[in-house]
């Protein structure tokens, strides 16, 4: 069963300093593990440039991930309204 997973990687930016939001993602996964994986590549792939992923990678990241709720039951309650 499907899960909506919202992830969201702050680091520290060379001008915006520490706590910069580097992008935030809604993905549907499996689990939690898979959903942040996810997340992460696209993040990192699409909404962050050369010079942001230089810098989380030399500051490090934080990663904020929650659970939102099954998929499933959203299309339902959507479908529903």
């Amino acid at each position: 069963m499907a899960k909506t997973i919202e992830v969201e990687i702050q680091f520290e930016d060379r001008k915006l300093g520490p706590g910069t939001v580097g992008g935030k993602a809604r993905v549907e996964a499996g689990g939690l593990a898979a959903g942040v994986g996810k997340a992460v590549r696209e993040i990192l792939g699409k909404q962050m440039d050369r010079k942001q992923r230089f810098d989380a990678t030399k500051n490090g990241i934080t990663i904020t991930a929650k659970v939102l709720g099954e998929a499933a039951e959203e299309a339902k309650e959507a479908a529903s309204a």
